[in-house]
């Protein structure tokens, strides 16, 4: 793998880290000295998204190009911590109380750490639609299962079984909701879910299509010929002396040509 690739994969999945560590802070009341290193994660993690956002924008040709283009990049570089202490430095109380402001917050920026996430490891994944697919699910789901947990004070071990059941269309119907928010989360999961169903499908029938077509054109001519001989050496007593000759023939140009 390289280098590049290594360190795409690293800032990704920093904001992975940090993705789950709001996750943990929205739902569960965690011990103080664990929500201080979560504070210090945080700041740490900020800071290198920040020495790589401003790297980037260094070694970019068309600056104003990589700015539009990495606006998530951007906004990655600010710690939620320190929007949360102007919150509370700031008290304002204009629609909503302060604790609800700085849970939006939070979930803004677990939506913009997960799209961080989504764009780095990308390069790393093979450049298939099923594995493509796979990371986009996986992310609705979880994303599906956080909301509902804020909207329905549900626990996320709830929350994502709703959000699994819900989004592949099976509705057990063992969780309900009462929020009419709530209910707006679970139709867009099922829409979505109607479409990735018929996608996933085709998807995975197409991935298995064209892994053994890529094995059949992995196959070189020397390959096929060597799989040859191996099958008329197994019947060795059947081979004829004039066929005998002409496996030996052949094995001495294919090294041959593998020495040129």
């Amino acid at each position: 793998m390289k280098r590049k690739t290594l360190y795409e994969l690293f800032i990704g999945l920093l904001a992975l880290m940090l993705s789950i560590m709001i996750i943990l802070d929205l739902m569960y009341k965690l011990p103080l000295m664990v929500v201080e290193s979560f504070y210090y994660i945080n700041y740490i993690g900020s800071f290198i998204f920040l020495l790589d956002y401003v790297l980037n924008l260094a070694i970019s040709k068309r600056k104003i190009k990589f700015i539009v283009n990495n606006i998530v990049d951007f906004l990655s570089i600010f710690p939620f911590i320190l929007i949360g202490k102007i919150i509370i430095n700031l008290n304002l109380r204009i629609f909503v109380d302060i604790n609800t402001q700085l849970k939006i917050v939070k979930v803004i920026f677990l939506f913009i750490l997960i799209i961080k996430f989504k764009n780095k490891i990308k390069e790393t994944v093979k450049v298939n639609k099923f594995n493509y697919l796979l990371i986009v699910t996986t992310i609705i789901i979880v994303l599906g299962a956080v909301i509902i947990a804020l909207l329905e004070d549900m626990t996320f071990g709830d929350a994502i079984w709703w959000s699994f059941v819900t989004f592949t269309t099976v509705g057990y119907g063992d969780i309900l909701l009462t929020t009419r928010l709530g209910r707006v989360v679970a139709i867009l999961l099922m829409i979505f879910g109607i479409g990735f169903i018929g996608v996933t499908t085709s998807t995975i029938a197409a991935y298995i299509i064209n892994k053994d077509i890529r094995k059949r054109e992995k196959r070189t001519f020397r390959d096929e010929t060597i799989e040859f001989i191996k099958f008329k050496i197994d019947n060795l007593d059947n081979i004829s002396d004039e066929e005998l000759d002409n496996i030996y023939k052949t094995l001495r140009v294919l090294r041959e040509k593998k020495k040129g």
